[in-house]
C-alpha cells in the first residue's frame, strides 16, 4: 500500500492546474491583466543588444482536462525590467490580450499554456487564421517596445462555446504549465 501511494505521489500535476515554471522564472508571476479585444499588437522588431527572443511555436491545443488552450514554446534571453504582453490576432483585429510582470535575467526555453475556455466562458476567437505577438515594453510610456515577435498559430482553430469570460474568470489570466512531452 506504501508503494502504491509513493507511486501516486510521484506523478507531475495536471498540467492546466500549475503555473508554468519557466514563465514564473521569467516574469516573477504568471497572472496577468487580460482584455478580450483592443489596439492592434505592435509590428516584430530585431533582438536589441541584451536580448534574444525566439517565438518557435504558437500552437493550438488541449490542457491536460481535456479543455481548449494555445501552447507557446519560446526562446528567451532577457535583460530585467519591461514587461511581457501577449496578442492574439483574427483578421487583423485583437481577440485576447495578456500583460503581466517584469523580466527578470533569464536564458532558456519559456513554455506555456493559455486558457481558451472555462466554465461556459470562451475567448471569442473568429475563423482566424491566428497570429500570435510576444512583446516586452511598457505600455505606460511612450516610446516602443524593447521587442515584439510573431508567430502564426499552428493547428486546427478550435470551435469554443460560451459567453466572453468576465472580469473574475480563469481564461487566459494564467500562463499554465506545458506537458512533459513538450519541454
Amino acid at each position: 500500500m506504501g508503494t502504491v501511494l509513493l507511486i501516486a505521489g510521484c506523478e507531475k500535476p495536471d498540467a492546466s492546474d500549475v503555473v508554468s515554471p519557466s514563465a514564473k522564472a521569467l516574469l516573477g508571476t504568471t497572472t496577468g491583466a487580460v482584455a478580450f479585444s483592443g489596439d492592434a499588437p505592435p509590428a516584430p522588431t530585431p533582438n536589441p543588444e541584451g536580448w534574444d527572443v525566439r517565438l518557435e511555436n504558437a500552437r493550438f491545443s488541449t490542457l491536460e482536462n481535456g479543455q481548449h488552450s494555445i501552447q507557446v514554446v519560446m526562446q528567451v534571453q532577457s535583460r530585467p525590467g519591461p514587461p511581457m504582453e501577449i496578442w492574439l490576432s483574427s483578421a487583423g483585429k485583437t481577440v485576447f490580450f495578456w500583460a503581466g510582470g517584469s523580466a527578470h535575467i533569464y536564458d532558456g526555453v519559456v513554455c506555456f499554456q493559455l486558457r481558451l475556455e472555462d466554465a461556459g466562458e470562451a475567448i471569442p476567437l473568429g475563423p482566424g487564421p491566428h497570429e500570435m505577438t510576444v512583446a516586452f515594453g511598457d505600455p505606460g510610456i511612450d516610446e516602443p517596445p524593447v521587442v515584439v515577435k510573431t508567430q502564426r498559430v499552428a493547428g486546427t482553430v478550435p470551435t469554443l462555446n460560451g459567453t466572453v469570460p468576465g472580469p473574475e474568470s480563469p481564461v487566459g489570466k494564467e500562463l499554465l504549465g506545458c506537458p512533459r512531452q513538450v519541454i
